[in-house]
């Protein structure tokens, strides 16, 4: 788990040791070991470490906030030149991308009962449009002049924004409940021995009355291999189990699919969704 290594890794410790990490104080103690360990790699006057470009993971996240190492987060995109939010210092929150900047008028649209609805942005510095492609500029403006930027999101009272995924990966089930994949993904890839994974509710060829939420991961070869694993799927059911035994059940994994080669990617190293086989029979 990204959690555990990053820990554990900074100072090597041994199996023994290991469940002595998953007690909290103690946790806590040696994440301020590893952070000053991590601030030393960068010369030790380490003043501003930047984060964005994806989601950052939450228990990195975590690790990086018990650690006390100092980062600063941001959220963004380039039709926006391209900061919308972000927080430093203090004003970090574990999972948040801070505040939306002075300036920038937004709103939620959409909002459903778990406060959640798409970021519309409206900013001096957001695009005025995709060139020569009005139809494409027209799909992502409002008429007032919100730049829709595709993203959901929440607010809470003291003004932090929580991104909980993308407008184009919502899973909309047939009881109309919504699944957004990437809360699962952050949930799962914490899991020993998944490197990626990509939750999609999978389509049925042949037509059958319900599909499933089908959590399709890449193992971790290296973990496989130093642990000795021959069966990944096995290895990796009891972690599915144990999620599906806490989530709500319309979040429930139903099929869980293990690949033998790495997803495809783009120039930036993010998943290419739409280039995934989600058919499930």
């Amino acid at each position: 788990a990204p959690l555990s290594k990053l820990a554990i890794d900074a100072f090597g410790l041994v199996p023994t040791m290991r469940a002595l990490y998953g007690i909290g104080f103690i946790r806590r103690y040696l994440h301020r070991i590893a952070g000053k360990k991590l601030t030393k790699t960068f010369g030790g006057r380490l003043r501003f470490f930047g984060i964005g470009g994806a989601k950052l993971d939450a228990e990195v996240e975590k690790f990086l906030l018990e650690s006390k190492f100092v980062y600063d987060i941001g959220y963004g995109l380039t039709e926006t030149a391209p900061l919308i939010a972000g927080a430093v210092d203090d004003m970090v929150r574990l999972g948040s991308t801070g505040p939306v900047l002075k300036g920038i008028e937004y709103r939620l649209e959409g909002v459903n009962e778990e406060g959640i609805g798409e970021l519309l942005v409206k900013s001096p510095s957001q695009m005025l449009g995709y060139y020569k492609n009005e139809e494409a500029t027209a799909a992502v403006f409002t008429e007032d002049g919100f730049f829709r930027t595709g993203d959901y999101g929440k607010q809470r009272e003291d003004g932090t924004l929580f991104i909980t995924g993308r407008k184009k990966n919502l899973i909309i089930l047939s009881n109309g409940k919504n699944v957004y994949p990437e809360e699962i993904e952050k949930e799962l890839i914490a899991v020993p021995g998944i490197l990626d994974i990509v939750v999609y509710e999978g389509q049925s060829k042949r037509g059958l009355a319900q599909n499933a939420i089908v959590a399709e991961v890449f193992p971790d070869e290296d973990y496989i291999k130093a642990n000795g694993i021959e069966d990944v799927k096995a290895h990796l059911k009891p972690y599915i189990d144990n999620y599906n035994r806490t989530a709500v059940p319309y979040k429930k994994i139903g099929i869980l699919k293990v690949r033998t080669t790495p997803f495809p990617k783009n120039t930036l190293r993010k998943i290419m969704r739409f280039k995934i086989d989600m058919t499930i029979d």
